[in-house]
């Protein structure tokens, strides 16, 4: 009996180990042990972006058949966790190894392994997936640790190769390995970097080391793929409190259209590798106008580029959705910072919200389906997405009653109306009678110290009190047009399906303030009405005569004590903005297949505008 317990002990002490030994297991144990070159991305989104909008990167990646179908291979992947890929050489031909979690897809056409919970994609056939101890790859992980973008780590043979490149007779050789974080915008590629295990192979004494600037373009940073690897590690230090501050030269006079610029630092074993490409010629599009980025993503965009604030430093970055439904945030140079794959189109709109009361702006919106809430980094916050069985209609309104960031996210459902507070409850005291399918996103007002929620169903302006009740009825019935609903003098003021501009006050009175034959489009805020009938732009005070087009998005901006008015002439592809005078904002009209969204800063006025299918630009007027 005493021996059957210790035969059960033991196997239960070893099942346990095997349990403890595969929790341990990472995607760099699989990585193949004849690795030259190792490349990790943290980022699978703004990797992809790098590639398509930095020629340089583009030209290296199609420099190869093997890295172009490796590049093809990973554009499939949609992934928002670490990617790792292992080239090696196996028959003379190099091979590589895509590894990571849930990366494999019908759509990948390389071979396919599965090895415990990690997918690994490989050009080769004969790809054997094992656990190994490779200390190559292994040192590799610590300095991954600060990765933003992606990092390359290069056998003892490669880095030789890859040094003597750069600084020719600057660098001395060595049997060391070099690793690479590199960062890429449209302008720059940025690289900060180490060679560790630095032992000079005849050394002299006499050599300089020195910043090394090589002034032509067509210098490639080329280098060949070979197994030779070295396995004795200590712990290095990548020295960041001295690092190259790469981003002085690009303000400076003195540098040409096409540089590359490394600085080379020797220490004890170690040396200090950093590194400045860029191919960025300014494109001047206009006396007036500045662009400040170009981006492209792989699918046809099919909502945006919306603008958004970055809270961290006040930057203003991009949102597109593609065709895949996959969004992505472009930051202010014209990185992809994340990508995230949702249920469905966004319903026009993206609102900002700081539900945490935190200062941090959190990105709230709808689908067909679904109520998203993301964080910063594209993370779902808390309970959301909120599921819905019925179609959402309209896009998401957001209220803000006393400004104290008590948000309510109210969905539009055909007829019924739900309202949601900011962590994703629902608001219990909120009972909408429904009535007729809603024509209009409901928006919140504050008239006379009234609080009201306001829309348009076919036949009635519904105006309602915070808990979902009729707080004023109106005492004449209209058919209304899918105008949206203004705020004008105490006054709401909206359209008839019979091109009447009609004022209600908040006692329920209606007064008819003009009818128009023609379609009439509306825009207002608190001060000022603006009309547009065919080519006639109106506010309250006179009218202009623009040229003769196909009129869409008559939308208004608010900035500060002004107001601006965009409209977009889809015949001549003309973007136009006024100021609340209806003056001509210089610059403008401008060329644009679709309209642009617009930022209103204190000095400069930004906007941004999808170019083609595939393609967005980010510019600026001062």
């Amino acid at each position: 009996m005493r021996n059957k317990v210790l035969i059960i002990l033991m196997v239960f002490i070893f099942s346990s180990c095997e349990k403890i030994i595969k929790k341990e297991i990472n995607s760099y144990n699989l990585l193949p042990e004849n690795s030259s070159a190792v490349i990790s991305i943290n980022n699978l989104g703004k990797f992809k972006n790098s590639l398509e909008n930095n020629s340089y990167l583009n030209s290296v990646s199609n420099s190869n058949m093997i890295l172009k179908n490796l590049v093809k291979q990973l554009s499939k992947i949609d992934n928002d966790k670490e990617v790792l890929v292992g080239l090696y050489d196996s028959n003379g031909m190099l091979n590589y190894n895509i590894i990571g979690l849930e990366i494999s897809n019908d759509s990948i056409t390389d071979n396919k392994f599965k090895y415990e919970k990690f997918d690994i994609i490989s050009n080769n056939p004969l790809a054997n997936p094992k656990i190994n101890i490779n200390y190559f790859a292994s040192k590799f992980q610590k300095i991954n640790l600060i990765n933003t973008n992606f990092s390359v780590a290069l056998d003892s043979a490669n880095t030789s190769t890859f040094m003597n490149k750069i600084f020719g007779n600057e660098f001395e050789n060595s049997d060391g390995n070099l690793f690479l974080n590199i960062d890429a915008s449209n302008k720059l590629i940025s690289i900060n970097g180490v060679v560790d295990n630095y032992h000079v192979i005849n050394q002299n004494k006499d050599k300089k080391i020195s910043i090394q600037e090589i002034p032509s373009p067509k210098r490639d940073v080329y280098f060949k793929f070979k197994n030779d690897l070295i396995e004795d590690y200590d712990l290095i230090s990548t020295n960041h409190e001295k690092k190259f501050n790469f981003f002085n030269f690009e303000n400076s006079d003195s540098l040409s259209e096409n540089y590359k610029i490394f600085q080379l630092k020797k220490g004890d074993e170690i040396i200090n590798v950093n590194g400045l490409i860029s191919d960025y010629k300014k494109k001047a599009l206009d006396s007036l106008i500045e662009l400040k980025f170009e981006a492209s993503i792989s699918n046809e965009i099919i909502l945006g580029p919306l603008i958004v604030k970055n809270h961290i430093n006040n930057s203003n970055e991009i949102i597109v959705q593609d065709s895949q439904n996959i969004l992505y945030l472009i930051n202010n140079s014209g990185q992809v910072e994340w990508t995230k794959k949702i249920d469905g189109k966004i319903i026009k709109e993206i609102n900002q919200i700081d539900s945490y009361k935190n200062g941090k702006l959190q990105l709230a919106f709808v689908t067909k389906k679904s109520l998203y809430m993301l964080d910063r980094k594209g993370r779902d916050v808390g309970k959301f997405p909120l599921k819905f069985n019925d179609a959402i209609t309209k896009p998401l309104s957001v209220f803000d009653y006393d400004n104290n960031k008590n948000y309510r996210l109210l969905i539009t459902q055909n007829n019924e109306l739900y309202m949601f507070d900011s962590k994703g409850n629902i608001i219990r005291g909120f009972n909408y009678d429904k009535k007729g399918r809603i024509i209009t996103k409901p928006k919140h007002f504050r008239i006379s110290n009234k609080d009201i929620i306001v829309f348009k169903t076919n036949d009635e302006l519904k105006i309602l009190n915070r808990r979902g009740k009729i707080r004023i009825k109106t005492k004449r019935k209209h058919n209304f047009s899918e105008n949206e609903i203004f705020e004008y003098q105490n006054f709401l003021v909206s359209t008839t399906d019979l091109n009447e501009v009609i004022k209600i006050d908040m006692q329920g009175n209606t007064f008819l303030e003009k009818s128009i034959a023609n379609n009439i489009k509306l825009a207002g805020e608190k001060k000022s009405i603006f009309t547009l009938e065919r080519n006639i732009l109106s506010n309250t005070k006179n009218n202009i005569e623009i040229a003769f087009g196909k009129y869409e998005d008559f939308k208004i901006y608010l900035r500060n004590d002004k107001s601006f008015i965009n409209i977009f002439d889809s015949q001549n592809n003309k973007i136009y903005l006024f100021d609340n005078e209806l003056n001509l904002i210089k610059g403008f009209p401008i060329k644009s297949k679709n309209n642009a969204d617009f930022i209103f800063e204190k000095n400069a006025i930004e906007f941004s505008i999808k170019t083609n299918s595939k393609n967005i630009k980010y510019q600026t007027i001062k």
